[in-house]
Formats: structure tokens, C-alpha cells, sequence
């Protein structure tokens, strides 16, 4: 399976299990808040909550809980997703992404730029900063905004 994060290797996409999933399985952690942006967005896609709850920055959580994640995440088709930008200073990361989901026939565009903080030699996501949301309509016979390479009827849109 490629990674939903759609990194690349090569200019070939990396399989999950050689990307994110060890990532979410707690075999390595990450290295920049790159990397940890790329597998929070593997996280929402495959509905992993708790990874997404164990690498959010406990001081910047509220009262979300593990089930508040997995409820987000099970609740969105999530697409693609691109990075922009990405910074790291010291202590501190900076991602600028765009991360694009479906909801019925609507392509919704999420434009964020992300917060990290590396703490006890963890990368953790802060918070962030929402860019104007952008909205589109998905004709059937369109390409799939996953860019699998199917028209939007056999592939999210089926």
C-alpha cells in the first residue's frame, strides 16, 4: 500500500510500511516536524486516534480526548495531501500544508500552518494557523482529487 502521506523516494511513492506505519507502530520516532505532520495526516486517513492524541502537545490539547481524534478521523475521507513549507529552528518546527478531503461532492481544501515543538527528543504538534478554506465541486466524470488516476465516480465518489 503507498503511504497516504504520498512522501516520495526517488520520485516513486513510498510504501506505508517503509514511511508512516512504523511511525504508528512506535518502532522510531520522528525525526523532524516534517515527518510528524506527514504521519499525523496518515493518522487521520486510516482513523489511528490515539497516535494522533499521543503526538499532540499535551499542553495544547483542551479537553480532547483519544475518542474526539478517532471520531474526527473515521468521520473524514481524507485525499491528499501537500506540503509547502517546512522550517525547522532549534526546538521549534513550522509546517505549511494543505491536506484535501471529501465530504458528499465537495472537494474541501484544509490550508494550515502547523506548529511543532521538540520536546524529550519527540516531535509534538502544537497548534496552527487555518488559512482561508477552499471549496470545490466534484463532477463524476472528473479525475479524483486523490489522483489515483480514476475519474471521481469509480473512486471516491463510487
Amino acid at each position: 500500500m503507498v503511504c497516504p502521506c504520498q512522501n516520495k523516494s526517488d520520485e516513486k511513492a513510498k510504501a506505508y510500511s517503509d514511511c508512516c506505519e512504523p511511525l504508528h507502530l512506535g518502532l522510531i520516532k520522528t525525526v523532524t516536524a516534517e515527518q510528524l505532520m506527514r504521519s499525523r495526516y496518515s493518522a487521520f486517513y486510516l482513523g489511528l486516534g490515539q497516535y494522533i492524541y499521543n503526538t499532540h502537545y499535551p499542553g495544547f490539547r483542551g479537553n480532547a480526548n483519544v475518542e474526539d481524534y478517532q471520531a474526527s478521523a473515521e468521520n473524514t475521507t481524507w485525499c491528499r495531501l501537500e506540503i509547502l513549507n517546512s522550517q525547522t529552528t532549534g526546538n521549534a518546527g513550522i509546517v505549511e500544508f494543505k491536506a484535501y478531503f471529501i465530504e458528499k461532492d465537495k472537494l474541501h481544501c484544509l490550508h494550515e500552518i502547523s506548529n511543532f515543538v521538540l520536546d524529550n527528543e519527540q516531535w509534538f504538534y502544537t497548534d496552527g494557523n487555518y488559512q482561508p478554506k477552499k471549496v470545490e465541486k466534484i463532477y463524476r466524470n472528473d479525475p479524483c482529487p486523490c489522483q489515483s488516476g480514476l475519474k471521481a465516480k469509480k473512486c471516491h465518489l463510487a
